[in-house]
């Protein structure tokens, strides 16, 4: 009897260590899996970005990151974000922690965030005080132009878990853009200008090396600035080139009416065709057109339409 409950204690101990050790292939495999990430990006500072888990706390530091984590269904994911982040209009509840490039390391970390997304390198130094912290941050930069949109909005879409729905954004842009480029004039192209900054600090427009240039041109319009750089321009030659139509947006802090009016009461453009047969475009919004984002095709359907109805 003594012997039989040895025997029943001794296996009794062997299923235990079996139930709480696996042994075997089958048991190294599957521990394996538990420490494997879910996603791994090398992000636009060539670094590779790992997680262990698809965050469900994100501060977003990039305006147009911000848009693109609302567009792909994540916004309450979202705890903070940039000042500028304005857009959709469900931001503004989100938490800000500071300007694009001096944010608040320390309430950026008090929000304990899954990961943080920036899009622009001169924010290193937030970066390394970030990581040292203990955040994972991604940085998500592309080149400027619409293919580049498209890699931002695929590699949100990938560190996120929401591959599917980057995918689907991407198809119903590019869709956007074909039926413009089906649609626009292949002649008679008008000669368009971009009023980024004007009057008594200069004159500043959409350059050939610049986004917008390529927004500007697959709505079909003729940037007379293609062969200038660094946004800045000559009023000497915008006289001298004076463009069928201009794009004058509303500045920092004005009402596009507004802006018109100081645009149209300085001298310096009196004499352009466009002020005297008043075809300035005011209605589309800056940030839809400087934003490499969810709304880029939406600007080139709303500047493809205003080129369409000034060239009557």
């Amino acid at each position: 009897m003594r012997m039989q409950k040895q025997i029943v204690t001794f296996f009794t101990l062997v299923l235990v260590l079996f139930t709480l050790f696996p042994l075997g292939a089958a048991g190294q495999q599957e521990s394996l899996k538990i420490a494997e990430p879910v996603v791994s990006i090398i992000d636009s500072r060539n670094a590779e970005i790992s997680l262990f888990e698809y965050p469900q706390r994100i501060v977003s530091l990039s305006p147009n990151l911000t848009e693109t984590l609302f567009a792909l269904g994540l916004g309450d994911k979202v705890v903070g974000r940039s000042d500028y982040c304005d857009y959709p209009a469900e931001a503004a509840s989100i938490p800000p922690v500071g300007d694009l490039f001096t944010p608040s390391v320390e309430k950026i970390l008090s929000l304990e965030p899954d990961l943080v997304i920036i899009g622009s390198i001169g924010q290193a130094q937030t970066v390394e005080a970030l990581e040292t912290g203990g955040a994972t941050v991604a940085y998500i930069n592309e080149e400027a132009t619409m293919e580049g949109t498209y890699r931002i909005i695929e590699q949100v879409g990938n560190i996120t878990g929401a591959s599917a729905q980057a995918t689907a954004l991407i198809t119903e842009m590019r869709q956007t853009i074909d039926q413009v480029l089906d649609q626009r004039s292949q002649a008679n192209w008008p000669t368009v200008y971009y009023v980024a900054g004007f009057g008594e600090w200069g004159d500043f427009t959409a350059t050939g090396d610049t986004f917008l240039h390529e927004i500007i041109v697959t709505a079909g319009g003729d940037n007379i600035a293609h062969d200038a750089i660094n946004w800045s321009y000559q009023l000497e030659i915008l006289l001298a080139k004076d463009p069928d139509i201009l794009i004058l947006p509303a500045m920092w802090g004005s009402t596009p009416e507004e802006t018109k009016n100081s645009f149209l009461s300085h001298p310096s453009y009196a004499s352009l065709s466009a002020v005297k047969n008043d075809k300035i475009i005011t209605w589309v919004e800056n940030n839809i057109l400087e934003r490499q984002g969810p709304r880029s095709a939406l600007a080139v359907s709303q500047l493809a339409q205003a080129f369409t109805e000034l060239s009557r």
